[in-house]
């Protein structure tokens, strides 16, 4: 099982994290478990 987001379910690891999601959305974990660093931004707002 992979893990994701929790709000948005993009993948936080795993061939979908590598080369898909962290090299061209720029999304990585965030500091919170679970949750990338796009949603922790926007949760912050």
């Amino acid at each position: 099982m992979v893990k994701k987001c929790e709000k948005c379910k993009v993948p936080l690891e795993g061939i979908g994290y590598r080369f898909i999601a962290r090299p061209l959305f720029g999304v990585r974990p965030g500091k919170k478990k679970n949750i990338c660093n796009k949603c922790e931004d926007k949760k912050q707002k």
